[in-house]
């Protein structure tokens, strides 16, 4: 089992055990129809499960679009932001303790350290600027997705997104302000794998 593979695993297992324990955590606070809804409304759930679902997959030597370059770009720019913007945004607005503290860790701390090391230590040089398209799809898509929601019942997962709390103007800019941290992680990721490709070759020749 290389390297990438065992990375992979570890990656794998940590996402999906933050995903599990803060599942259990919210249906003992509200139940199971409320903790499920809750619960497919936060980004970082929804970031996790890719990173997880993609870090599975190259652990289990899948040869398919979910191990693919753009699948993975789309893992790390989603997972990355999560840690960036809970470390930026969020994590000083509450104290979690006990079994919450150990799944706010893997969520939004382990796992996307976990999953930048295998995005680095995979094969590099299929990426395009333009993929930075689909890297920037899903966040896209979350947003429409956490507003609709929001209308339906009034509940929005970040405060940023909440337009009880802000101006139209000033949630126009929250809403763009996010896109952007989304699509300098993309070009970073972008950057990054055009150097590290570059870098191969070079050793290669």
């Amino acid at each position: 089992m290389g390297a990438v593979r065992i990375v992979a695993a570890i990656a794998a297992v940590v996402g999906w055990a933050g995903l599990l324990l803060q599942y259990v955590i919210f249906a003992e606070r509200v139940g199971l129809g409320l903790a499920t809804w809750r619960y497919l409304g936060f980004f970082t759930i929804l970031s996790n499960i890719g990173a997880a679902s993609i870090a599975t997959a190259i652990a289990l030597r899948r040869q398919d679009w979910l191990t693919g370059a753009r699948a993975r770009l789309m893992g790390l720019t989603a997972i990355v932001t999560v840690g960036f913007v809970y470390s930026l945004l969020l994590r000083s607005t509450w104290n979690p303790t006990g079994l919450q503290k150990l799944a706010d860790a893997a969520l939004h701390d382990w796992t996307p350290i976990l999953f930048a090391i295998v995005w680095a230590i995979t094969p590099h040089g299929d990426l395009k600027w333009r993929d930075m398209t689909w890297a920037l799809t899903p966040p896209a898509i979350y947003l429409v997705y956490a507003l609709g929601r929001g209308a339906i019942d009034g509940w929005y997962p970040y405060y940023f997104l909440n337009p009880t709390l802000q101006t139209t103007s000033e949630l126009g800019v929250s809403i763009l302000g996010t896109l952007a941290v989304f699509a300098i992680v993309a070009g970073s990721g972008i950057a990054i794998d055009r150097r590290l490709a570059a870098r191969g070759s070079l050793a290669a020749s």
